[in-house]
């Protein structure tokens, strides 16, 4: 027998369509820079600068004294001290390794929720740091955000254990020792939930407060240890010579005489980078402007709106799934205030705090969200709001709009969209010029 579609069938078919359409043709559009910017990045690992950032950030190492984010650069400098090699290659080894990983569990984690993968390859994901060096420790440092999500979930879960609880302190402990500034997208949501754990399973406040404390104080411990030891001039020069036999032997372009931006950094005046990040981020630096300032708000709230309404493309891969908004919400509003010091003081690199914002988010969201505690519930009617008048919105709640937010919000590399060329979009107007140019 056969069934004839009505026209309403027929039109909304046409319009599924045309959405699926449209969505793979923007997240087209997005991949093809990243995958030539890979495809840059592998060309020229072997002419890389020990000075540049990409390489001296990693080279930070115990050799001078306790220091924070010297654990990865010390055990490096011990395998060199076993059998030389050049540690350049090593250090984008790890980028790959690390940016596969997270790729990985993403890809894993969009397919259960039913996502689609839209918005993957641009500046809120991995558009500006997968198989990027300029990333540095990003990659392995949210990896690493995930596997301390995981095993915390598992340390609650009461069956968990002594194992579960010693899993969950050695990842956090080694999590700061790597990337100190990953204390602001892993462990304060965490330090929340737990409190709300706490306070469902009946304790008083002083005694949500005490367990808060107790599940916490080896990572509070070590994030207050690197903001001690944070580093001086003198230790960042001790640093610097003990890499000295490594620079003879595998020697790049440019001379290693002159200490490594990453390295440099440790002799920065903390009051002085205060100032330098802040100001950067909202007004830039090449051409510092006041509409910095609308156009970084913006970006700002374009990232709620898209990390909150993930679930508003259908590209067809797998089954879409609706995602809790209200809850979505809360936990991107934790994370907003959470990672404000990345947003303010602490750096001007929007192409990669912007990342840690939403993958981070979602890896919290995808672990405990669909739990039966509410993280922070005094949120949830300011989240209702803010989602229902999104979901009223025929604008707003259209998966078009979505999509060109996608494409137009001009997420930036670093600093202010536009004080450099370090959009997506300012990257294919070139692109376009240069066509018309060719064939003109």
């Amino acid at each position: 027998m056969i069934v004839k579609m009505s026209n309403s069938q027929h039109n909304r078919r046409i319009g599924v369509n045309g959405q699926r359409l449209f969505a793979w043709l923007v997240f087209l559009l997005f991949s093809v820079p990243v995958c030539l910017n890979v495809i840059k990045e592998m060309m020229s690992l072997r002419h890389l600068s020990y000075q540049s950032w990409e390489i001296s950030d990693w080279l930070i190492n115990y050799e001078s004294g306790f220091v924070r984010r010297g654990l990865m650069g010390e055990l490096l400098w011990l395998a060199e001290q076993v059998h030389p090699f050049d540690v350049r290659l090593a250090i984008a080894a790890i980028c790959a390794l690390s940016s596969l990983v997270v790729l990985g569990i993403l890809i894993r984690l969009f397919r259960k929720e039913g996502w689609a993968v839209l918005v993957l390859p641009t500046g809120l994901f991995l558009g500006f740091t997968s198989f990027n060096l300029w990333a540095r420790r990003d990659m392995l440092s949210l990896a690493m955000t995930y596997w301390v999500f995981l095993a915390f979930r598992n340390a609650l879960d009461r069956r968990g254990g002594l194992a579960a609880w010693t899993a969950f302190h050695a990842l956090s402990v080694l999590q700061l020792l790597i990337h100190e500034s990953s204390f602001f997208y892993t462990f304060p949501i965490l330090m929340v939930y737990s409190y709300n754990v706490s306070s469902a399973r009946g304790r008083s406040v002083m005694g949500c407060l005490a367990d808060v404390v107790s599940r916490f104080l080896p990572a509070l411990s070590v994030m207050a240890l690197v903001c001690i030891f944070k580093g001086d001039q003198g230790m960042a020069e001790a640093i610097w010579t003990s890499w000295a036999d490594v620079f003879n032997a595998f020697p790049a372009d440019a001379s290693a005489a002159e200490l490594g931006e990453g390295v440099k950094a440790l002799g920065w005046d903390t009051w002085q980078t205060f100032y330098n990040h802040l100001y950067t981020s909202y007004l830039g630096c090449y051409h510092p402007t006041w509409w910095g300032v609308p156009m970084s708000l913006f970006n700002l709230v374009a990232t709620y709106y898209l990390l909150t309404r993930i679930d508003a493309v259908d590209m067809g891969l797998y089954p879409a799934r609706a995602a809790d908004h209200t809850r979505l919400s809360n936990v991107a509003l934790i994370q907003f205030v959470a990672i404000m010091p990345m947003f303010t003081v602490l750096s001007c690199d929007w192409g990669r705090t912007l990342p840690y914002l939403v993958i981070s988010s979602l890896f919290f969201y995808h672990l405990f969200a669909h739990g039966e505690v509410t993280v922070a519930p005094r949120l949830t009617p300011a989240s209702s709001r803010l989602q229902g008048w999104i979901t009223r919105s025929r604008v707003l709640s259209s998966p078009y709009t979505y999509i060109l937010v996608v494409l137009l919000t001009p997420f930036p590399r670093y600093q202010i969209p536009f004080d450099s060329m370090n959009t997506f979009q300012q990257k294919f107007i070139e692109a376009a010029g240069s066509l018309i140019q060719l064939f003109s």
